[in-house]
């Protein structure tokens, strides 16, 4: 059985590209049945931010083909995919770095991947997308990694402060544009019905938590055209409360697992 899996993106009014880069696999690999998603939202000038984000998209895609295959066996056994993952991401920030020294521009992307295998989700985390986790609640599995996103860690602002604190536009780290990137990395196990949505910073900042939950609880979406549909509804809601930037959020509902048939 495979999941439903739906997607919106939509240009914002800041620019002439879309910045924000998706991808979305399923995949069969000696048995093992797995599926990835991955968004990122780029960010640079001369069109470089475009190109950040769908050049890791595209490594991300080749890790998919050339590395996971050998590794979902060993994830039956314990082991997570953040020693692969992790040089993956080390490498793509040294050369999306020397990619806009190259041209005289900063760039660089944030990224927030989710593979999908044997009843457990494996979650990496670069930037300000957001991942989340929609069951009878709807849960974060990631933090935001701003100075917004600081301020809550050490307690000084609460997350709906932060939502609306400027600072929250400004990025500790990202893919390309940082010196050195420390990734967050977080797994679960996959409970019986949930819904999961991957979000960049111009969908979260202009749709609340409430709204993404009343939209995507997973016994309302059973459909791909009807997540879809749900999908694009609060996007067209953060366009009209004003939203500027690029607006991407995807969401996968995975089948009870990927255990074994």
């Amino acid at each position: 059985m495979n999941c439903l899996f739906a997607y919106c993106t939509d240009r914002g009014t800041r620019r002439d590209c879309n910045q924000d880069s998706l991808l979305f696999r399923q995949m069969v690999c000696r048995g093992e049945r797995a599926a990835l998603a991955v968004l990122c939202d780029g960010m640079g000038g001369l069109q470089m931010g475009e190109e950040a984000s769908a050049s890791l998209v595209r490594a991300f895609a080749g890790w998919s083909e050339q590395e996971l295959p050998a590794l979902l066996p060993e994830l039956s056994a314990g082991r997570t995919p953040e020693e692969s993952w992790n040089r993956l991401l080390l490498e793509e920030n040294e050369r999306l770095g020397d990619l806009g020294r190259s041209f005289g521009v900063q760039t660089g992307t944030t990224v927030t991947a989710l593979l999908f295998c044997r009843g457990m989700y494996y979650a990496v985390h670069v930037g300000d997308c957001r991942a989340y986790e929609i069951t009878r609640r709807i849960r974060p599995l990631t933090k935001d990694q701003t100075l917004a996103g600081r301020e809550v860690e050490e307690g000084r602002l609460t997350r709906r402060e932060a939502a609306y604190d400027r600072r929250s536009h400004v990025l500790l780290q990202c893919v390309g544009a940082s010196g050195g990137i420390r990734p967050a990395y977080t797994q679960g196990r996959i409970p019986k019905d949930a819904v999961y949505l991957l979000c960049c910073d111009g969908f979260w900042h202009t749709v609340r938590e409430r709204e993404m939950y009343r939209a995507l609880q997973p016994h309302a979406v059973k459909e791909e055209r009807l997540m879809e549909k749900r999908l694009r509804d609060m996007a067209v809601l953060g366009r009209k409360r004003g939203g500027q930037d690029d607006i991407t959020a995807l969401a996968v509902r995975p089948p009870g697992g990927y255990e074994n048939a």
